[in-house]
């Protein structure tokens, strides 16, 4: 033991200095001003010179290259959404570089690109639709509209889809910026959590799942629709069955309210079909979108949870509330950042998809003579949008029933056991709301698909009664 002026207390423990040197040593250095015993200075200096036993470097796993980072797993979020962002930016959306990179550090947002460019070209084509469609929408939107099956849709529907494609392009070039700090601040919350003894949730079998789900169903979707407005067989007996034609009579049906405006010609014909594709693609990819980010971050908050429920169900276990604190706080935290650059996006998806319900609906309750392919098509069509509807509100709500599933835990918890930490934790279960919004208009939790359901009800029986009304 060292006294207070830095000397030997006697001959007799210079051997226990030389243990404690030998294992403080490789760590910290200390420089002694007198030190009176010189066989202790030579077998110190023997033991850091010759010491056969390598020291191994404690900082080494946050500084070595060799450890993978979280991004570089294939289970973080950058990498498991990665190659869904590749499909869509075919389609103009996130034109961003770096998206398949091992790192998220590598994503950037470029405005003089090849990229960029590609989605500005196709926001000015859509912009061009949506005008003609305005256009045509102010025309015909008056009270003869609503006496006519149909009319209401031939009025409306194509302002309102291609202005939706437009707007849905328009944030997703807006949020392309945003995208690249939102995945540093994703990757902290990822390295954070996995210092923890909790298992990374595997995102990417479930992101891929998702995707190819409701992608194939509405490719189905498109199918059908494109059916529908193909010439039928007494039509095919007046034509030559060309390619032509049939693209002639697809544009007809299909967007008769472009044609009210512009003659048709073949170039036309197929810029219309092409455009429609995209505006297609950019609908049902912004709900996939929504559903992918809040798996993410549901997931999250499940692998805590599923942490503290294992813990807590072991007999004499110890919790580190106050890490478990933190690392809810994280996760809370990157809701709230995720949820400031994401609802406007969310606000389109639910505007949109209400609206186009409510117009089948009306159209459907309606219903004069249809044929086969057009009964079939209405019904998957309206059973696929309202399924796609209550999929993304509960993908949705798991975030806010995820971060409330550690308050039982805490309500069950002993005096004797109830610390600060657990009480502070508590409070911010039962005071934070924890959820994305639509631009804070309305919080997505279970409740909201009820308000949703109230709130197609109520406008389709205002839609019929005025249509009735109109009718006499």
């Amino acid at each position: 033991m060292l006294s207070p002026k830095g000397s030997y207390n006697n001959t007799k423990r210079s051997g226990d200095y030389k243990s404690a040197c030998r294992k403080v040593w490789p760590f910290l250095v200390t420089e002694g001003n007198n030190m009176s015993n010189s066989r202790d200075d030579r077998a110190l200096h023997h033991y850091t010179v010759n010491r056969s036993v390598p020291v191994k470097n404690f900082l080494a796993p946050e500084v070595s290259g060799k450890r993978n980072t979280p991004d570089e797993n294939n289970e973080s979020f950058h990498r498991a959404i990665g190659s869904i962002l590749v499909v869509a930016q075919f389609f103009g959306v996130l034109p961003l570089y770096g998206i398949r990179a091992p790192t998220s550090q590598k994503l950037s947002f470029k405005l003089n690109s090849l990229k960029t460019f590609y989605s500005i070209s196709l926001m000015i084509a859509l912009i061009f639709m949506a005008v003609i469609s305005i256009i045509h929408m102010v025309k015909t939107l008056n009270s003869d509209a609503f006496q006519i099956h149909g009319g209401i849709a031939a009025a409306t529907a194509g302002a309102v889809f291609y202005g939706n494609s437009l707007f849905g392009l328009g944030l997703f070039m807006w949020l392309s910026p945003r995208w690249i700090s939102l995945q540093q601040q994703w990757k902290s919350m990822e390295l954070q959590l996995d210092r923890c003894k909790q298992s990374r949730p595997r995102l990417r079998w479930k992101f891929r799942a998702i995707a190819i789900t409701i992608m194939t169903l509405a490719l189905t979707e498109h199918v059908l629709s494109i059916l529908v407005n193909l010439p039928d067989n007494k039509e095919a007996e007046s034509l030559n069955n060309t390619w032509k034609d049939s693209l002639r009579i697809y544009s007809q049906k299909s967007h008769a309210f472009i044609l009210s405006s512009l003659n048709y010609n073949v170039a036309l014909g197929i810029f219309l079909f092409t455009i429609s594709k995209i505006a297609t693609f950019t609908w049902n990819f912004t709900d996939v979108f929504v559903m992918l980010v809040s798996t993410g971050l549901a997931e999250r908050y499940k692998s805590l949870n599923k942490y503290l429920l294992k813990t807590s169900s072991i007999k004499n276990s110890t919790i580190d509330w106050g890490e478990f604190r933190e690392n809810y706080a994280t996760l809370s935290s990157l809701v709230k950042r995720t949820d400031s650059d994401m609802s406007p996006v969310i606000l389109l998806s639910f505007v949109n998809n209400l609206y186009f319900i409510c117009l089948q609906l009306l159209n459907g309750l309606s219903t004069e003579n249809m044929s086969m392919l057009n009964t079939v098509y209405f019904f998957f069509s309206f059973a696929f949008l309202l399924s796609r509807t209550i999929a993304v509100t509960l993908f949705t709500a798991r975030i806010n029933d995820q971060s409330k599933i550690a308050l039982p835990i805490l309500y069950n918890s002993t005096a004797v056991n109830y610390t600060v930490e657990m009480q502070r934790l508590q409070f911010q279960l039962t005071t934070d709301e924890v959820a994305l919004t639509g631009l804070k208009f309305f919080y997505i939790t279970r409740n909201f698909m009820l308000a949703v359901a109230g709130a197609i009800v109520t406008y389709e029986v205002v839609l019929l009664q005025f249509n009735v009304a109109m009718k006499k």
